[in-house]
């Protein structure tokens, strides 16, 4: 017994689980700054503008999806591996690789996206100016750094000044915003215009973390090959991933009605902080599995982060269980039923959680990346088809039903993929 709780204990004070919570409260502080950011916008705006406000934005998330093709997770893998051998340089060289493909892949989609501004406007964004789109097109430049910098310094292993870099952005982001709603109104441009002060803060503090010796690598062809070819699969899993990922809301409003979109939404943004916590020990787990280039030690690895899930999803349950005073204190008596949602929610939440080491052992152990982005389509499909059947029947009720299906298979399917390989090969 008491080996068990030494290996609790170590595992708990451990440097995984001391960068995780580091991570975490990052991406909350992150969380936290953005949801205060949309309060003052809803506020200060008309329901129209807000609207428009909201579509632009979230053309701008797909964009920036698409932007990425996967190039962040391959240069996690890369840099890690190199940095942890000593390799400065060749690290340099797949961090300039990496910044070049994303900085020509943002400036031709925004590009695109400028040049069809009237088309864009009408319609993606329910408006007739052609600013708006501009502004769709302006925005993904302004999101560059943080989608590609705090990667970086993860593969560094700097933890803390990837989530500071992070949260620098979208603090600047919220001063600026709160600054025009206190003296005079905040409007849909300078909504827009706050992401332009996040963009410079951040910039100023990047070239302090990440310096820029990178600029001065000069990488060859096969580090741009095996940085595309590495994330190929991963740029499609994230795009197809993105879409899967807007389904719910999305068909729910237009197969339930608003009042039901409403109810499903709270549960659905307090959901998305076990996402957060997902994806934060994902990114502490990635650079030790990169790294390691010994199957027995992967294989040990796995094992102890496996352990070290079972207490998130023991608070997921305690989650659950409190959920109806936590619901009612922070959104009042006409959000307790969304209740009931919110806990089936976050039970289908569960298997995603026991996919973090199988998911990450495949990405960056195995390099099996065709894996994850070949399920990416199934999910796709499945999600509008089951959501199809079970929102007319299930109501709000639906959508969770379906995630808890998907996130059991693709915990399932990942599983398998894992101990295939480092168990039952490694018996043969």
């Amino acid at each position: 017994m008491r080996r068990y709780y030494n290996q609790a204990k170590s595992l708990l004070f451990s440097a995984t689980a001391k960068d995780t919570f580091i991570l975490f409260v990052g991406n909350i502080g992150s969380a936290f700054w953005g949801f205060f950011f949309t309060l003052f916008a809803a506020r200060s705006m008309s329901v129209y503008d807000f609207g428009i406000l909201s579509a632009v934005l979230n053309l701008v998330v797909i964009l920036a999806s698409i932007a990425d093709i996967g190039i962040s997770s391959g240069s996690i893998n890369f840099v890690s591996v190199h940095t942890a051998n000593k390799e400065e340089e060749k690290a340099n060289e797949y961090t300039k690789a990496a910044f070049l493909i994303r900085l020509f892949i943002v400036i031709g989609i925004s590009i695109v996206v400028a040049v069809f501004a009237p088309f864009v406007s009408k319609t993606f964004l329910a408006s007739n100016d052609p600013k708006v789109a501009i502004w769709a097109a302006v925005i993904p430049l302004f999101l560059f750094p943080d989608m590609f910098f705090p990667h970086i310094l993860r593969a560094k292993r700097k933890f803390f000044h990837s989530t500071l870099v992070d949260n620098v952005f979208y603090f600047t982001r919220l001063v600026f915003a709160l600054a025009f709603f206190v003296v005079g109104g905040l409007t849909m441009d300078k909504a827009f215009w706050a992401f332009g002060a996040g963009f410079i803060v951040e910039l100023i503090l990047i070239m302090f973390f990440v310096k820029v010796d990178y600029l001065y690598s000069k990488p060859n062809k096969l580090v741009y090959t095996n940085l595309l070819k590495y994330s190929g699969w991963l740029g499609v899993n994230s795009i197809v991933s993105s879409v899967a990922g807007r389904l719910d809301i999305q068909m729910l409003a237009s197969m339930a009605g608003a009042t039901s979109t409403g109810l499903y939404s709270i549960p659905s943004r307090l959901a998305s902080f076990i996402t957060v916590f997902s994806g934060s020990f994902s990114s502490v787990l990635a650079p030790r599995l990169a790294g390691f280039g010994d199957k027995e030690a992967e294989r040990k690895y796995i094992l102890k982060s496996t352990l070290a899930v079972l207490p998130i999803i023991l608070g997921i349950i305690i989650w659950v269980l409190v959920a109806k005073p936590f619901i009612f204190i922070l959104f009042g008596e006409k959000y307790v039923e969304s209740v009931p949602i919110f806990q089936a929610l976050a039970l289908a939440q569960i298997p995603v959680i026991l996919t973090i080491p199988s998911v990450t052992a495949i990405i960056y152990s195995m390099k099996k990346t065709i894996f994850v982005g070949l399920f990416s389509f199934f999910q796709l499909v499945a999600i509008f088809i089951i959501n199809l059947i079970f929102i007319p029947k299930y109501g709000v009720f639906g959508p969770t039903i379906t995630y808890g299906i998907i996130n059991l298979i693709f915990a399932i399917y990942t599983w398998i993929i894992v101990i295939k390989h480092y168990w039952v090969n490694q018996e043969k």
